[in-house]
């Protein structure tokens, strides 16, 4: 896959919330690919037990975005859907 296949999904600064988003895509076989701006902030915070500001993007293949859209609007998730 080349990284022109990618588009965004959406931006988000929590990255439980982010990884819960890609465990219900995965459940439905849409792969996503998290990446943080702050990648050692995971590191930084099992050592000093905080939670150092990140922004994570929920990148996705470009020909399943439609139908992660459909997912994430019938869950929990759907108010982080900008569904224009």
């Amino acid at each position: 896959m080349d990284k022109n296949d990618l588009r965004l999904l959406l931006s988000i600064e929590d990255r439980v919330i982010a990884e819960d988003i890609q465990y219900l895509l995965e459940e439905y076989e849409i792969y996503t690919m998290l990446v943080s701006d702050n990648p050692a902030s995971s590191a930084l915070g099992s050592y000093m037990g905080s939670n150092p500001t990140e922004s994570i993007d929920i990148q996705i293949n470009i020909d399943d975005y439609q139908r992660a859209i459909d997912l994430l609007t019938d869950s929990p998730y759907k108010e982080l859907v900008d569904n224009e």
